[in-house]
């Protein structure tokens, strides 16, 4: 309905949003999109009487439940590697977190968030996690879900489903609480948490909701003792010496963890550790902001995303799997440009390797040159 919704766009240059736009008609949208050339394009995910009204005047009818997967969030390791910042005067590249350029002594320093396809994937993980929850606990069936592509970091996904329309912030909030484990009563499951070892525990791996999670997701942690996330995580909550014992004991645990979880073989602050783990394993990393704004604007879908040169593109649940944006979501041409490249990490595009590069003129294809003209990096040589 898009006579129902706002509309706003940012232009290039222009750092405040047109805003309150109301349109009759698709045909009218794309009138307004060849007039206007957005750098951005938004649209309300609510329905209001008068999308043209100021906020207070819209009377808000309803919007669609969203969700927000940034990779920016996850605290990804490979942010480490390629993330950094440029001098805006004498244009260095600087490490990630810098305040002032080394170089020059400027202030004005901006960061920049790159994205690889690690990235992209543990996005997508999180998008799954989500898709699991709206459908095995929520009910919601995939032909009432959408999955759009940001066009540059992560990915929205939207529920359109009437039963779901008019619910408020309060609701929206409950149902992000839900999703992220916030708020889990171990007690109320049956999981010892104190001193006190009760006889067993009933949460199994078929079980529906959070307890059918938590025992898998113990499993899974137990199952990934060695590694350096789960290693570090456990020992500041239980200390070497308990940690060293679990490790000890690792073997053993699968085994008799391998058909039912064997509650009862472990310490309550070892379940308790584990179980907290698990919950940070399984939960989807949704931004509760996002999901709880009932006026939230969305880019809208199958436009350029003006920080990349990427299309926002609208897909559907089932084919996120095989999406590549590096790929897919690639519309410029490949005509080789002839750019100036402050810094770039290394990168694959349309399946071809480029970079690194350093404060040198290149020829790249098209979309490559506008991706880094976009996030500032470059300049036409």
């Amino acid at each position: 309905m898009v006579e129902k919704r706002e509309f706003g766009y940012f232009t290039f240059g222009q750092k405040v949003m047109v805003r309150h736009i109301s349109l009759k008609s698709s045909s009218e949208l794309f009138e307004l999109i060849k007039k206007v050339t957005p750098l951005h394009m938004y649209h309300s995910a609510a329905h209001y009487q008068y999308p043209q009204a100021p906020m207070e005047e819209k009377v808000w009818l309803g919007a669609e439940l969203i969700f927000d997967i940034d990779a920016d969030h996850l605290n990804l390791p490979c942010k480490e590697r390629h993330d950094f910042s440029i001098c805006e005067d004498c244009k260095s590249m600087l490490p990630p977190g810098s305040e002032q350029c080394n170089n020059c002594g400027s202030t004005k320093v901006k960061r920049t968030d790159w994205v690889c396809e690690n990235c992209i994937e543990a996005a997508k993980g999180e998008v799954y996690k989500l898709l699991d929850f709206l459908e095995m606990d929520f009910g919601i069936p995939y032909s009432k879900i959408s999955v759009n592509f940001s066009g540059n970091r992560g990915f929205h996904v939207i529920v359109n489903d009437e039963k779901l329309f008019t619910l408020d912030q309060v609701s929206r909030k409950e149902i992000t609480d839900y999703i992220l484990g916030n708020g889990l009563d171990l007690n109320l499951y049956g999981l010892p948490t104190g001193k006190r070892r009760y006889p067993s525990a009933t949460l199994e791996y078929t079980d529906g909701s959070w307890r059918g999670r938590l025992a898998r997701g113990a499993f899974e942690v137990i199952k990934d003792l060695h590694k350096p996330g789960i290693a570090e995580k456990l020992i500041k909550l239980i200390g070497n010496k308990e940690y060293n014992k679990l490790l000890q004991i690792k073997d053993s645990l699968l085994t008799s963890w391998l058909d039912s979880p064997k509650w009862e073989t472990l310490k309550p602050s070892v379940i308790k550790a584990i179980i907290t783990l698990a919950v940070e394993e399984v939960r989807s990393s949704i931004d509760t902001i996002v999901t709880t704004d009932i006026h939230r604007l969305l880019r809208l879908a199958n436009t350029l995303n003006g920080k990349t040169g990427f299309l926002a593109k609208r897909l559907e649940p089932e084919t996120l799997e095989q999406f590549n944006p590096f790929v897919d979501a690639v519309v410029m041409p490949d005509e080789a440009c002839k750019v100036h490249v402050i810094y770039m990490p290394k990168i694959r595009i349309c399946g071809e390797w480029y970079g690194p590069y350093n404060n040198e003129d290149v020829k790249v294809p098209t979309c490559l040159a506008v991706l880094l003209l976009c996030k500032g990096i470059a300049t036409l040589a």
